[in-house]
This record gives C-alpha cells, structure tokens and sequence, in this order.
C-alpha cells in the first residue's frame, strides 16, 4: 500500500495592497478547509492572515509582490508571507502581535537578500476538535502476569491512540492532531512522526510513544508520551524507548532526546532507566496548566518547566566547543555524561562581521533566538532580537549557538549583559553540530518547587540559579 501523501503547499502571488486584504483571508481560508481543517479553525487563521497582510500593506513601499503559502507541517497549519525588505520589520513587530488574537504563534527571519519572511503558526489545540474519535470502555487494568507487547504502530490504531490521549490529557494537548486519525496518520506516512505503541492481551492499544524528527534533523524527539493509568508501573515508557531506539538506528538518526515534566518524577525516573541524562533545564517553557489533568501541580502560580534528557544510538565523535565566562567547566561535565571527549578551544575573533539570526515565538509564549553564525555585530543583534521577542509576547527566551563558533565567547558576554543565564547542551541539534543554550525570564520563577530525580539534576539547576543569581534581573 502506497504511503498516504503529505497536503501539498498552497501559493498565491500578488502586489501587497490593502485591497487585496480579502482576497488573502478568502485564500487562506479555502486552503484550510480544502484539507479538512474545522470550519472554526480555519477561519481563525485566515483571520490572523488578513490582520497582518494589512499591518504589512500599510507598510508598504508601494508595487511590491508578494507570495503567501499555507502548508500543514506537524503543527497544524502555517500561513508564510515572503516579500522583499527585511529591514522594515522592527517597526512593525509590536504592530503585528497586538493585531493577531490570543494562540497565534509569529515569527520571521532574514530571506535571501533583502528578503523578509513572516510566519504565522495556528494550533488548533483550543479549537473544537470535530475529528475527535468517541469514547470507548477503557481496557481492563493489567494483571501484573499479564503480557504487554511493545510494537510499531498501524494505521487502524489512530482512533485508539486518540481516545489514550483523551484520557490522560483530555483535550489540553499541545499537539492536537493526535485526536484527529487522518491528520495523525499523515504524519506518521510523511516520516515526520515514527510512533510505537503498547497492546494489552487484548490487542488494546493502551500506551503509545513516538520519535518527532524535523526535516533532514539527525536527533529526534521522543514525546508523545502516554500510558493509561491503570497500566502505569509496568515500565512501559522505557520498554517503548529501547523499541523506538532500534527504529531511530533504521532511519540514520544519531541520537533520540525527551523533555520530562518537572511536576512529577516519574518520566525521569523512566529516562534514568533508559539511559537519558539531563542535558539542559528549560525554565518556564509553557504555561501553568499544559500538564496532565490527573496530577497535582506542586508548581503551582507559574509557568511550566522541563527536563532535557538525551541518549546517543550511534557512537558519537569528539567534540570541540569555544566558551568564555562560568559555562566551560559545566558544558564539559555534560558532554562527560553523555560519553562524549570534548576539548576547548583557543579563542579566537568571530569569523564574520555580521551575525546571521532567526526567531520565533510561539502561542504558548515561549520565543527562540537562534544565532545561526556569530558575527562581531553580535550584541547590537541580540539586543534587538530580545526587543523583538518581547514585543511578540515571549515570556521565556531561549538563545542558541554553535559551540564550534570562533564568536561564541563574545555571544556569551553580551547575553549576560542582558540577563541571559544557562540552559544546556544541544547535542547534534543543528544539522548535527552541538548548540549552547541559554535562557532568560521575564516572570518569577521558583526552581525549588521543581520535582527532580537524581543528584546530577539538582546539581545542575543549583548551577543554573547561581548563574541566574549572577546576571541582571530581566
């Protein structure tokens, strides 16, 4: 049986006139409903497209052309607007976000030369789901003789994997395709999603777990996690991890990472057993009730924060990394855990001049600077990607660099300045190169409330805080 294709791209071309506001909500629009997105969703994001083709128009230097494509990647549906000028965007960006409603992600970039891209980002999450399948009687609890086995999963399981969530998350998941089968299969025939699942004696399906891989990444993401109550305490998580593993090796991955919660233990103690060490902590990642509806939230009255856990399933090369300031000792700890000989540098001056920079920032409220190359430029760049993230919601900012750039050293010092504190390692997280993360709040944030498993970790987020402690208040 052939592989269900992936929704094609949508394009259109035209001047950016405030004329043609109409024509692009009408065109975003049809595109979403031509997919089989709900009536309500759809319209959402044809709205949020016609509110920011007209901020863009009204800035407009006149016979401009411009290309707006919708796609439906893994998380739902995006709308990119590709037009000449990046350099206008600053001015624009606080404009951009108090026209768009609450849950559009934005972001944009440099494209080409001269060449500005923005992306709008809708989930679909807290939107009615009319594809959700109906309950069904949940499997019986497992007898502690009885045999679980752990294998790929099949097209005619969606529906149950569906009802898993349900169950455990009830419709608060962040990727809401899982309650839609089509939608959810189509990711899995596009490679995007690599899923297995746990059956009961019954063939039930009651636990499922799958690797999340971006186009052409060589790590993957292992997320979402989810096993019924009743089955908990079976060490399902692991057992599905060692399966996805051998799936990981098939499709030339090199490595496989995790994000646990940090309300609750048991998902690290899972990673431990599967040979995951903690690699970064990110604080504040999402908001207060992305968590499980059955678990008490010990951190309650703040945003939520994650673990990350990484394991490598082909042998890694040495590394070598360019850190000035506190981070060389700890990076260096890191890569220790992960079976990993890194060596340090001489300094040296950035390669570039210029830096190269992109970001985003998503409904959830958490942005992403990513310095793509580290030019001497660097602290005039990120001074105005903070303002930029700022201004477009973000309430946690991640910052992300190669740890073999020659300019690293300079990024660091001037992310200090501005009240970045460390994050992590990125092991192979661009294109298999290593990244440094650092972070910055701009909310309290206790790290005492935060449940965590081993001694590594705690010594870790102590690292973490004094560092905190250390930088100017956000």
């Amino acid at each position: 049986m052939k592989p269900t294709p992936l929704p094609r791209p949508c394009e259109l071309h035209l001047s950016l006139a405030e004329t043609h506001t109409e024509l692009v909500r009408g065109f975003v629009r049809e595109a979403a409903l031509a997919e089989g997105i709900p009536l309500a969703s759809a319209s959402l994001v044809a709205s949020d497209s016609a509110e920011s083709w007209q901020v863009l128009a009204a800035n407009s230097a006149g016979g401009e052309r411009a290309r707006v494509i919708v796609s439906f990647p893994r998380e739902d549906v995006r709308v990119r607007v590709m037009l000449p000028g990046h350099a206008r965007f600053a001015g624009m960006a606080a404009a951009l976000k108090s026209r768009l409603p609450q849950g559009a992600g934005l972001s944009f970039r440099e494209h080409g030369i001269d060449g500005w891209e923005l992306k709008l980002d809708r989930s679909l999450a807290a939107t009615p789901h009319a594809q959700v399948p109906e309950a069904a009687p949940a499997p019986a609890p497992a007898a502690a003789s009885e045999d679980i086995e752990i294998g790929l999963a099949r097209e005619g399981d969606a529906a149950a994997i569906a009802r898993c969530f349900l169950a455990v998350y009830g419709h608060h998941y962040v990727h809401s395709y899982v309650f839609s089968p089509r939608r959810y299969w189509s990711r899995v025939a596009g490679g995007e999603l690599i899923p297995v699942v746990a059956r009961n004696a019954h063939g039930d399906v009651i636990g499922h777990l799958a690797l999340e891989r971006e186009p052409g990444a060589v790590v993957a993401e292992r997320g979402q996690a989810v096993v019924l109550p009743s089955y908990r305490g079976h060490h399902l998580l692991e057992r599905m991890t060692e399966r996805l593993s051998e799936e990981a090796t098939r499709h030339g991955l090199e490595g496989i990472y995790a994000e646990p919660l940090t309300i609750h233990t048991f998902s690290q103690r899972n990673d431990v057993r599967a040979g995951m060490p903690v690699c970064a902590v990110l604080l504040g990642a999402n908001p207060e009730d992305f968590r499980p509806k059955d678990i008490a939230c010990p951190t309650a009255g703040q945003r939520q924060s994650y673990l990350r856990t990484f394991r490598f399933v082909q042998s890694p090369g040495a590394r070598t990394l360019h850190v000035a300031g506190p981070y060389q000792d700890v990076l260096l700890g890191i890569y220790g855990s992960l079976g990993i000989n890194a060596a340090v540098a001489p300094r040296t001056e950035p390669a570039t001049p210029d830096s190269r920079t992109g970001l985003s920032v998503n409904d959830r409220g958490y942005g992403v600077i990513r310095f793509e190359s580290i030019g001497a430029n660097c602290a005039v760049e990120l001074a105005q990607a903070q303002r930029d993230v700022t201004s477009l919601g973000a309430r946690s900012v991640q910052l992300s660099a190669r740890v073999d750039d020659p300019g690293l050293p300079l990024l660091v010092e001037a992310a200090r300045h501005l009240g970045f504190f460390f994050c992590g390692l990125g092991p192979g997280f661009a294109e298999g190169q290593d990244l440094l993360l650092l972070q910055r709040l701009t909310e309290p944030l206790d790290t005492a409330k935060l449940q965590l498993f081993t001694d590594e970790t705690k010594r870790l987020v102590a690292f973490i805080e004094s560092d905190r402690a250390a930088v100017p208040a956000s």
